[in-house]
């Protein structure tokens, strides 16, 4: 019996609040709808394969649009373990199955280490929760992200006016981003503020 480690990885929306994820497969499959997704796709492929799954990761990019080079450190970890436990790395390859951008660092990996690695096309599921279907799915984020882009400039007009009338209050800039946050009024991006980044937006305005 073949023996399988998951790995599962998505990319966080600072604008909506996702910026993390939990370590176990269970919480991060509530909290991402990918997450959720790939872990299904290895679930039934490993199954239909006869195989074992003895480990599955999850993994949080660091910034919004693109993969990084921060996740290097948990494939080498895989890997090795995959090499001493005589097991193979599964996971579902978005980026030549539909053209997409590539994830640069998890590809050189990969293509460095093709005898323990497999890579599953990402085609549509079906569960008791509906069907998913990764092409749908990414075509509307990218729609959302798209208008939430485009409001961008009214936002930061709120952001200045609220700014300003706090302002008047004479707050240091720590207080006054403590302040913001209280009132739930987060950057142009999503985050919380902080001394640091309100001193950049007022100096940007």
């Amino acid at each position: 019996m073949t023996r399988y480690v998951g790995l599962y990885w998505t990319l966080p929306v600072p604008w909506a609040g996702f910026t993390s994820l939990p370590k176990d497969s269970e919480g991060a499959a509530q909290a991402s709808r990918t997450i959720a997704y790939q872990r299904e796709r290895v679930r039934r492929w490993v199954k239909d394969e006869g195989g074992h799954l003895v480990h599955e990761e999850v993994f949080l990019e660091l910034a919004p649009d693109r993969g990084s080079e921060h996740i290097r450190p948990t494939v080498d970890r895989l890997l090795k373990r995959c090499r001493a436990e005589a097991a193979k790395l599964v996971l579902v390859e978005f980026w030549d199955a539909y053209g997409w951008r590539r994830h640069g660092p998890l590809a050189e990996q990969i293509e460095a280490n093709t005898d323990i690695c497999v890579l599953l096309d990402p085609v549509s599921l079906t569960t008791d929760a509906g069907t998913f279907d990764p092409v749908e799915h990414f075509r509307v984020w990218r729609e959302v992200e798209g208008a939430h882009a485009a409001g961008k400039a009214d936002r930061k007009l709120e952001l200045a006016h609220a700014i300003a009338q706090r302002q008047e209050e004479k707050l240091s800039l720590r207080d006054l981003a403590q302040a913001l946050n209280a009132d739930e009024l987060t950057t142009p991006t999503g985050k919380a503020w902080t001394a640091e980044s309100l001193r950049k937006f007022l100096k940007a305005l």
